[in-house]
């Protein structure tokens, strides 16, 4: 086919010739044909078949100019090069654009020195006075014109450099497989291609097979996981590679360091004609092959694989990076993140912020902070979040087919399960979930993102053993000795608010008794039994059920206790309107919560007498009287809550030998009904205030009057001192009323008086 090419060629450019010859219309100067049909016609027949092999016919029929140095076919054939063999010579394209370059340059032109060929960075040295380029004779005959460009006719073939390969092909011939592989998979063959000057430390594939094992690794997939991604992957290969050319004669002896591609120093040693590297870890690796020429600079190929300086973030740093804003919150609240940063080892099941999601919609609430009390306080958070910690490194590589149990820091196992690619982890309840990001790798193991959160066995203690470690020992004793223990513990859900001992010791002292065996000898069994089911609601409210403001309980005694929740503080308050304050909230137990109160909510558990009765039982009589004269006895009946000073009798004869007269009606007329109303008032307090509720010193009430009485109180004495600073003891303290108590005094107090 080529034959028939060169044929074809030559008789075209014959009968172009021969037809300029006969057209006696033209000028006597032949047609001038470009340099492929003058090569052809003048007999070139190997260059001619030879540009035909290599394609390169149109690009020498382009424009030019161009100064092509002609070997003849005898020169050809001394190189081992036919008409019939051009298909099989290599870098057949290199050679021919080798005799080429740009320009017309005549014999008359040249000039000694170097010329570029169309062979790219490839040039021919001319001798101008012996007429060589390349040390190949320019002979006759030179200068045949073309029409865009010059032949000159050379007696050899022109052979340029052998071309050094590309380091991507000097490793594939070397047979670095492995590296060729890494390099792919890290997609830096265009780097490593396209610098300027490169010097590679190229590890063999046995290197490579012994980081494998070091790392753990079946494979370069795996190598690539346990580094901690493609990225780390790119660090360790430029590591590599040094940004110049350094053969071994080039090192000088001892110690150089060498700055990589990856920002890194290596050490090179040479001693002798031994040249070793260390990386950053002080590993050393010895050049087997030294020297191996690419194309922009040299490979050495040593038995190590090197390795920089390899950062990976510690699980807090991962997890802030996902983006795991929850499970962050939860490790700082639990106060892990120091176990979890300063482990040896560890991988880590990371629940999503959909995860925490879930879990708080299972339990109904809508922050962690919620969440913690529900699952009985921070320290049953640390369980949680330690049931996600395994204390060794598991990379999804790591893991067997099939099911597999980890021991986990909370000292309970989780089920582990991989199938193919697919993991998923299973918790102490059976609930399963998949792990949707495996193998981030931390500083000290691996972080799997999950798509729930696991829970351990939490194990809440009963109601008894909860107020048992909270202190509580007289609500303690008081529930034995009511036989409650077992209804508590057995419901199904409760709620508790469960009174402090100084609760109860103020209780046995406004009750004027010394222990909790006499407060149930004066109320009877049956009624501190009901004191104690006031407590307790049938039910399960942690303080962030509640809602803002006032609302009603209905307790296991039957009646409503009102809870307050305002500002995050929750209270409550009894019928007496005795208000105390929650704290602390939300100690979890395993049928519903305890809240720890400062006082002991009352029901209206007795057929205490209203201050009427209660007087006219004492035989106050004389202050009976004032009342209905007065008319204030329906306000003091059907007020909400009431503390009482009730003047003796003798006290009213005081009052009225003091003002001079003989009896109530006389004090009336005296000082008018609308003050002796206002004297009455003033011993009134619109609050329940037992002797056990009153502060040691002075304190000012406000009374019904609407001015303020001075109470203090020294030890057990109760005195009160009026607006002319007159002072009267309290004889009979803490007479309970139904809506409040009474304390009987020996004198009447006088508030300011309109006379």
């Amino acid at each position: 086919m080529n034959n028939l090419k060169i044929l074809m060629g030559v008789i075209l450019a014959s009968m172009v010739f021969l037809s300029s010859c006969n057209d006696d219309d033209e000028p006597d100067t032949p047609d001038v044909n470009d340099i492929v049909a003058t090569a052809i016609a003048g007999g070139y027949n190997t260059l001619a078949a030879a540009l035909t092999e290599a394609d390169l016919v149109d690009d020498l029929q382009a424009a030019g100019p161009f100064t092509v140095f002609a070997p003849t076919d005898e020169a050809f054939a001394d190189a081992g090069i036919t008409a019939d063999n051009v298909a099989e010579v290599e870098g057949l394209n290199e050679i021919l654009l080798y005799h080429v370059i740009q320009g017309t340059v005549r014999s008359t032109d040249l000039t000694s020195g170097e010329q570029a060929t169309l062979n790219s960075g490839e040039t021919v040295t001319i001798d101008r006075d012996n007429l060589t380029v390349n040390g190949s004779r320019i002979i006759a005959p030179f200068d045949i014109e073309a029409s865009n460009g010059i032949i000159h006719t050379i007696e050899d073939v022109l052979m340029p450099a052998p071309m050094n390969p590309s380091v991507v092909d000097a490793a594939t011939d070397a047979g670095l497989t492995t590296l060729v592989a890494a390099v792919t998979e890290a997609n830096i063959a265009n780097t490593l291609l396209m610098a300027d000057e490169i010097t590679v430390f190229a590890p063999s594939n046995d290197a490579f097979a012994d980081a494998l094992t070091a790392f753990g690794a079946d494979d370069l997939n795996g190598l690539v996981i346990k580094l901690g991604g493609v990225d780390k992957l790119t660090q360790v290969l430029q590591f590599h590679v040094v940004p110049a050319v350094a053969f071994s004669g080039d090192l000088m002896d001892g110690d150089q360091t060498l700055t990589t591609l990856s920002g890194e120093d290596i050490t090179v040693n040479k001693t002798g004609s031994t040249v070793t590297v260390t990386d950053a870890g002080g590993n050393t690796s010895t050049v087997t092959t030294p020297d191996v020429a690419i194309a922009n600079g040299v490979v050495h190929v040593i038995d190590g694989v090197l390795l920089p300086t390899i950062e990976n973030p510690n699980i807090v740093d991962a997890a802030t990076s996902a983006g795991l804003t929850t499970l962050l919150e939860a490790v700082t609240t639990a106060e892990l993140a120091t176990t979890l940063t300063d482990a040896e080892a560890i991988t880590v099941f990371a629940p999503t912020n959909d995860a925490f999601g879930l879990a708080l919609d299972a339990y109904g609430v809508s922050s962690l902070s919620e969440l913690v009390a529900e699952l009985g306080g921070v320290e049953n958070l640390a369980k949680v979040l330690q049931f996600h910690v395994v204390p060794a490194t598991a990379f999804s590589v790591d893991l067997a087919e099939g099911d597999q149990t980890f021991n986990t820091l909370a000292g309970e196992e989780i089920t582990v399960n991989r199938t193919g690619n697919a993991v998923t982890v299973t918790d102490a309840g059976g609930n399963t979930f998949n792990v949707t990001t495996a193998d981030v790798a931390i500083a000290n193991g691996v972080v799997h993102v999950i798509s729930g959160v696991l829970l351990p066995t939490i194990e809440l203690p009963d109601v008894v053993a909860a107020a048992t470690s909270a202190g509580l020992t007289t609500l303690i004793d008081a529930v034995t000795a009511a036989e409650l223990a077992d209804d508590l513990t057995g419901a199904d859900a409760i709620t508790v608010f469960a009174p402090t001992n100084d609760a109860f010791g103020k209780l046995l002292e406004r009750f004027e008794v010394a222990s909790l065996t006499a407060l149930i000898e004066k109320l009877g069994a049956e009624t501190v039994a009901n004191v104690l089911k006031f407590h307790i609601v049938p039910a399960q409210a942690f303080s962030h059920d509640l809602a803002d403001g006032e609302q009603e309980f209905t307790t296991l005694e039957g009646q409503k206790l009102t809870v307050t929740k305002a500002d995050g503080a929750v209270t409550v308050t009894d019928y007496l309107g005795f208000t105390y304050t929650v704290n602390p909230a939300d100690v979890a137990i395993e049928n519903g919560v305890v809240h720890v109160i400062d006082g002991v909510v009352l029901p209206d558990v007795s057929e205490d007498p209203n201050v009427v009765e209660a007087a006219t039982s004492a035989g106050l009589t004389t202050l009976i009287d004032a009342v209905v004269a007065a008319e204030l006895n329906d306000d003091l009946v059907q007020a909400t809550a009431i503390t009482v000073f009730a003047p003796t009798n003798d006290a009213f004869a005081a009052l009225l030998q003091a003002q001079q007269v003989t009896d109530l009606q006389g004090l009336i007329d005296k000082l008018g009904a609308a003050n002796v109303a206002k004297v009455l008032q003033f011993h009134v307090v619109p609050a329940v205030a037992f002797s056990g509720d009153l502060m040691e010193g002075d304190q000012s009430l406000t009374t019904l009057a609407g001015e303020t009485l001075t109470v203090n109180k020294t030890g057990d004495t109760v005195t009160v001192t009026d607006t002319n600073n007159t002072t009267y003891t309290v004889t009979t303290p803490n007479v309970t009323i139904e809506n409040g108590v009474v304390h009987v005094i020996d004198g009447v107090v006088l508030p300011t008086l309109d006379l």
